[in-house]
């Protein structure tokens, strides 16, 4: 489960303690032979908790920075991101996915949203060099059309394979094999993605870029949502100068920076400066040093 959801979820948890603290901190939670838990006993516990203490300091930070570049994300972009998840779940493993995790749409929406105003004051404040950017450049596929045959196991997927390997046309075995898949259109067509593209699981983009204009998959793809793929690349555009993808470039290695671990100091000592600039003030003694990481790491 990534850190990011886990963070979203024990939010909602420490967010609604606090609420019920607000309400009434003295209601019984439970009672024993040993004395009764109360909502204030609970709070209390909660921000003693090294996840309690770091969930407040994420929900300060969202705080901070979503006065600063909340505006630039709007809810259709949510939505958009939050279907192409869905999709390449399907409905069923999706709604799975959300409960095993403990999750709401909403709170998984309110999840997308955090990242992505954290990507944006990031970008913002990280500069990639101009030899990341060549070397960006040298690495970028451009825009790629592939058509999908879909399906929930290796074995429908081979033989849909072995059907095209014996002259069957593609348009046949997909009726015959390919499961729904909200994300395609017609017999199987994704829209156009290029490198740069994060919404498109790995596996079918690496399957599209490394085969010929016409050519499919020899082994089915298995993709990281638990389907099985059979992969035809349909077309490849031209690569672009490097002056017109520039911005997704950057995108890009902003993304690649976020999700790598070894840059965490970098990233602290970012939203440090963020959080300094805002003049966050922690009143509660509990929690006084949960961004202490953040402002020590901004001087």
């Amino acid at each position: 489960m990534p850190r990011k959801v886990i963070l979203g979820v024990l939010a909602a948890v420490f967010i609604a303690g606090l609420t019920f603290l607000a309400v009434n901190g003295s209601k019984t939670l439970a009672t024993t032979d040993n004395g009764k838990i109360t909502q204030a006993d609970y709070v209390d516990e909660l921000k003693q908790s090294s996840a309690g203490r770091q969930v407040f300091a994420q929900m300060v930070i969202n705080k901070v920075l979503d006065k600063k570049y909340g505006k630039q994300v709007t809810d259709s972009e949510i939505d958009k991101s939050f279907n192409n998840m869905k999709s390449q779940y399907g409905e069923e493993k999706f709604k799975s996915y959300l409960s095993q995790n403990g999750m709401t749409t909403k709170q998984f929406k309110q999840n997308l949203r955090d990242k992505q105003v954290m990507q944006l004051a990031v970008k913002a404040n990280y500069k990639p060099t101009r030899d990341q950017l060549n070397q960006a450049y040298e690495e970028y596929v451009p825009d790629t059309k592939v058509s999908l045959i879909t399906t929930d196991n290796e074995d429908d997927a081979q033989a849909a394979i072995d059907a095209l390997n014996d002259g069957a046309e593609w348009d046949d075995v997909f009726h015959q094999y390919s499961k729904q898949n909200a994300a395609v259109s017609g017999t199987g067509q994704l829209p156009a993605f290029d490198s740069t593209n994060t919404t498109i699981e790995q596996e079918v983009r690496m399957a599209g870029f490394n085969q010929g204009e016409g050519a499919y998959s020899e082994t089915p793809v298995k993709g990281s949502k638990g389907n099985y793929y059979v992969v035809r690349m349909d077309h490849m555009d031209e690569k672009p100068a490097q002056e017109k993808v520039e911005s997704k470039l950057k995108d890009k290695l902003t993304n690649d920076f976020i999700n790598d671990s070894k840059n965490q100091d970098e990233m602290k000592k970012i939203i440090g400066k963020l959080l300094s600039a805002a003049d966050v003030k922690v009143k509660d003694s509990d929690l006084k040093g949960a961004l202490s990481g953040y402002m020590k790491a901004a001087v």
